[in-house]
């Protein structure tokens, strides 16, 4: 969805994000340490509902957050 701009599931080209926004309320996070987070962009397909989160262009190019989360988390091995 954020990079082919159109919904997967249903092919709507209706996708809202709120990349680039301030967040309001609580922003989406994830924590990778007690005081390190990485900040989550939500784009929503308005036709069918379907919901995809990517992690924030700036902490994927942060390599300190990425080790803490390489650290914190288990590989996925297919």
């Amino acid at each position: 969805m954020k990079n082919a701009n159109k919904c997967p599931k249903c092919g709507s080209k209706e996708i809202y994000t709120d990349e680039g926004q301030k967040k309001r309320g609580e922003p989406e996070t994830i924590a990778i340490s007690n005081w390190s987070r990485l900040f989550i962009d939500t784009y929503i397909c308005t036709n069918c509902g379907y919901t995809e989160e990517y992690v924030r262009q700036t902490d994927l190019q942060d390599s300190k957050k990425m080790q803490k989360l390489k650290d914190s988390y288990k590989k996925k091995i297919l």
